[in-house]
């Protein structure tokens, strides 16, 4: 580990040939320019010697194999996307400390899978999963360092390093560390993820692979939120609690980690080289995946009076393991006139399991919970993709014909854009899939969380439209209807009665909330409405981003909660100074704000959201003030978070038993080397 830290700091300051790039960019616009899909990594290097190279020689291949280019500019994008998931945060809101979970203003997307997904969702937001893993072609040593400062003795810092060692092989390495102890007790949080990729294609482009490794965890402290008194105080706006450390919270010491392992290659042999003489293309394309994942959930005694009746008092480690395999082979096809076209075979394997097998009940209503369930699933995907004259037609299907859990998918898209300002996309999505595993299986030491049941298939129907001028607005409409829609919910359990530590006596007995999965055969019809808008008058500029959200059939709010309104407004100033304009800086606020509703709670046994429809949570202004700079390639991010409760107490909730974040000075830095 030192030799790595080694050469991302020290290597580049002593180099001594450190390169410029070209221009001084101010606005997002370049990050939007893509080149055309393609896998070749070779750089057509000019004859001539030149002192730099173009920026445009730095490419950025994601996993479908499309590309952009780096992009060193400092726009108002960046700073959104300035942040523990390094991702645009609008529709998210960070618990208290860094690297917690979020509360989610709209239900986040996730990838489809042809196998039920692993659950401990408000853990996996930041995750790295395929979809997220990128690939390199440089022409030189690519460095690119992200550092800020947390809440309390910790750091976090996400390192990467890309080098091409020739011009058809590049492989990159990144690691990205968060520590952070939090304002309150019990919340220390610690984020681990090690990121190898390689790709590589022959010098004559016939066969071409990117493969990459991940090895990640995240590790939080559990306190499981404030007690019922400890609310009370928060409210209260009292002095005597501006030191967070004293309110009472219901865990003492109890964490749960999320970890994962993930080898993961796509590569393809082409049987006819496209050319001038040969404009068709026909390739052997093969993917494999082989992942693991394990949730671990210890405590040091239990805490019945949160969730419920224990087997054991003492210490436990509840954990499960989830490994699966996939394998896909398959042709792929490309024509310049009649597009790309892919048909894959698939097969998918998956286990998930426990140490023992668990049984509670007496016969006949005993309730026994297997230590495993596994599944052996063959089907296929097909793809199509292809533009023409501003006309764009994709569509992808994917289908698990043989095997218990028979996910199915099929995506279409149309668009156009024209040759001025104005593109219009509209698509179909029908997504037919197995819950989260853990809702049709768990085990625990606490025995209102074991359950075995036998959900049916969540239907999902969207139809989407897309709209997007640079001179009116961008718009994204979608209407969705799900069906067997699967989730969390709360319910009463009379809790029995435990000898209270130090004296010889019984607590009273109590009812408490514990969580459940549940799903609902009534229909759920949704409404996501999201517009966006820039205004720009000389130095200054306006970012405005709207969203609007209805649900219809979710009786008495127990199903599928989501705020009504979302706005972000962004006011700014922008400006360069020195000679040559070389510094470059922006100044301003970021105001936040969204409707009151019944925000889901964290349940930090499952790492999961529950819904519940007692207290509901928002209206409450969130302003950011910001001063961002940039020099060469490094971008300086100082921000004032939540600055409205500079003049104010804050003692606002977020979600149930969880606090808003206090007024937080932060300051960061982004910074790119070119050897």
């Amino acid at each position: 580990m030192k030799r790595f830290f080694f050469i991302l700091f020290f290597v580049p300051l002593f180099s001594g040939v450190i390169v410029a790039q070209e221009g001084s960019k101010s606005e997002e616009d370049s990050s939007q320019r893509e080149e055309k899909s393609d896998s070749k990594r070779k750089f057509s290097k000019p004859k001539k010697k030149i002192k730099r190279a173009p920026i445009e020689w730095y490419k950025i291949i994601n996993h479908e194999r499309d590309t952009t280019y780096l992009d060193t500019t400092l726009s108002i994008q960046k700073e959104y996307k300035y942040n523990y998931l390094r991702k645009d945060n609008f529709e998210l809101i960070s618990f208290v400390n860094i690297g917690r979970p979020y509360v989610q203003l709209a239900k986040q997307k996730t990838n489809y899978r042809t196998f039920p997904k692993f659950g401990s969702r408000a853990r996996s937001l930041g995750f790295f999963e395929v979809e997220d893993i990128n690939y390199y072609s440089v022409p030189t040593p690519l460095t690119d360092l992200y550092y800020k400062t947390v809440l309390e003795q910790g750091q976090q810092l996400d390192a990467f390093l890309s080098v091409n060692t020739s011009s058809n092989l590049n492989f990159s390495v990144a690691y990205k560390g968060v520590r952070s102890l939090g304002d309150y007790r019990s919340e220390l949080t610690s984020t681990r993820a090690l990121r190898s990729t390689l790709s590589y294609n022959t010098p004559n482009q016939r066969y071409v692979a990117n493969l990459h490794f991940v090895e990640q965890s995240i590790s939080n402290q559990e306190n499981g939120g404030f007690t019922a008194q400890a609310n009370e105080d928060f409210k209260s706006g009292r002095d005597d609690f501006n030191r967070r450390t004293v309110l009472d919270l219901n865990i003492q010491e109890a964490f749960n980690e999320l970890e994962g392992r993930r080898f993961y290659i796509d590569h393809e042999f082409r049987i006819t080289k496209k050319d001038s003489l040969q404009p068709n293309q026909l390739s052997i394309a093969h993917q494999f995946n082989s992942s693991k994942k394990e949730f671990k959930f210890y405590q040091a005694t239990a805490t019945p009076n949160l969730f419920g009746d224990s087997q054991r008092e003492g210490e436990f480690n509840d954990r499960n393991d989830f490994s699966y395999l996939e394998n896909s082979l398959g042709l792929k096809y490309s024509n310049k006139h009649l597009g790309n076209l892919s048909f894959m075979l698939k097969n998918s394997t998956f286990k998930y399991s426990y140490n023992s097998v668990y049984i509670t009940g007496v016969k006949p209503n005993e309730v026994v919970v297997p230590n495993r369930i596994s599944d052996n699933l063959n089907g296929f995907t097909g793809s199509y993709k292809n533009t023409y004259k501003g006309f764009l037609i994709n569509a992808k299907i994917e289908s698990t014909l043989v095997g218990t859990y028979k996910n199915q998918f099929l995506h279409g898209t149309v668009g156009y854009k024209s040759k001025g300002d104005v593109a219009l996309k509209f698509g179909y999505k029908i997504k037919s899939e197995a819950p989260e595993i853990n809702k049709f299986i768990n085990q625990s030491n606490y025995i209102e969380y074991n359950w075995i049941n036998n959900f049916e298939n969540t239907v999902t129907n969207s139809l989407i439209g897309k709209f997007e001028s640079k001179r009116f607005f961008d718009a994204e409409v979608t209407l969705s209807n799900l069906n067997n829609y699967t989730y969390f919910s709360r319910k009463e359990v009379l809790n029995s009665p435990v000898r209270v530590v130090g004296l010889n006596r019984l607590s009273e007995t109590q009812n408490v909330f514990v969580s459940t999965p549940i799903q609902t055969n009534k229909s759920l019809r949704l409404l996501k409405l999201k517009v966006y808008k820039k205004l720009k008058y000389r130095k200054f500029g306006l970012i405005n981003t709207l969203m609007y959200q209805e649900v219809d059939g979710n009786t008495n709010n127990q199903i599928y909660n989501v705020p009504s309104f979302v706005t972000r407004n962004t006011l700014y100033y922008q400006n360069a100074l020195f000679k040559k304009k070389a510094l470059f800086f922006q100044l301003g606020a970021t105001f936040r704000y969204y409707s009151k509703y019944y925000v889901d709670g964290y349940d930090p046994l499952l790492g999961d959201n529950y819904t519940q429809n007692t207290q509901k949570f928002g209206e409450t202004p969130l302003l950011d003030v910001f001063l961002n700079a940039k020099v060469r390639q490094t971008r300086i991010f100082f921000k004032l978070e939540n600055a409205q409760y500079i003049f104010e107490q804050n003692n606002n909730l977020l979600a149930p038993n969880t606090p808003t974040r206090d007024f937080l000075i932060r300051f960061g830095l982004v910074w790119n080397f070119f050897l």
